[in-house]
């Protein structure tokens, strides 16, 4: 009779352990898989490219966008939340993102005008963060400290869904190798020019221009294929109702504070910190 009392507790201590551990479960990584799976590899994406620009087709670039737009969505809800700082990275990174209304984040040398004019903007595919000792990031070296970044990263944002395209690694390869790396010298003709697309590379950036945002290198050489602000990293407090986010809009850098209510996510103070 005690051995089978001695059952029943070690049986009911372990399911409460068990049910302890679900209830918790959201504060830890549950390692929730991304869904996402390449369609198309690097090469056959280039490839279309390559054949929208051979025959001047615009037709073809129209069904090449529109076909990313409709096979890459957003990351899954079971993605998002399966932990609460992940949760709360993407709705920062939601009430953060405004890619068409830049002045809301800062004083930028080209104003609004930097993302206009094009059909769709284009999402980075990665974001770092970190979790701060204290609500102050002023000590807090997070290069040195460590970061956690969250590949294939695909977040429901403020904006009408046809117009926004997730940069996956494939597209991202893909347009580097079509758009090139010719480019002009920093500073030609005139000191304070940044490099600019030459060559094969500025007719290849022409014909993309109306449908992405996409802005050449201030260095030369290489291409900022997502819309900006490019957030370098999100800086969160324990408690995570503060993220610092750090991020570049064009050839400018700024860091925005957004805090937490119960009405969610809102931007406290952006700024322009930093010019190339």
């Amino acid at each position: 009779m005690i051995q089978q009392i001695s059952v029943i507790l070690l049986i009911a201590l372990i399911s409460l352990s068990s049910c302890g551990q679900k209830a918790n479960s959201k504060n830890h990584h549950e390692n929730v898989a991304d869904d996402y799976k390449p369609a198309y590899t690097p090469g056959e994406l280039n490839a279309k490219f390559e054949f929208a620009f051979k025959q001047s087709s615009t037709d073809t670039l129209k069904q090449i966008f529109n076909d990313w737009n409709k096979t890459i969505k957003p990351n899954t809800t079971a993605f998002i939340e399966q932990n609460d700082t992940i949760k709360a990275v993407f709705e920062a990174f939601r009430e953060f993102y405004k890619p068409l209304n830049l002045l809301k984040l800062g004083n930028w040398e080209w104003g609004n005008k930097l993302n206009a004019d094009s059909k769709y903007v284009v999402v980075q595919n990665n974001i770092s963060y970190a979790i701060m000792p204290a609500d102050s990031s002023k000590n807090f070296e997070w290069r040195t400290s460590g970061y956690e970044s969250i590949d294939n990263f695909r977040p429901p944002v403020n904006l009408d869904s046809k117009k926004v395209l997730y940069l996956t690694e494939a597209y991202d390869t893909a347009l580097n190798q079509f758009l090139g790396a010719e480019s002009t010298k920093m500073g030609e003709p005139n000191i304070m020019n940044p490099s600019r697309p030459a060559g094969e590379s500025e007719k290849r950036y022409e014909m993309i221009r109306p449908f992405i945002p996409i802005l050449h290198g201030h260095w030369g050489g290489y291409w900022h294929l997502e819309t900006h602000p490019l957030v370098s990293i999100i800086l969160l407090n324990k408690d995570l109702t503060i993220a610092k986010f750090d991020f570049r809009v064009g050839y400018q850098g700024g860091e925005a504070t957004l805090i937490k209510s119960a009405n969610g996510w809102k931007i406290k103070e952006s700024k322009t910190t930093w010019i190339e």
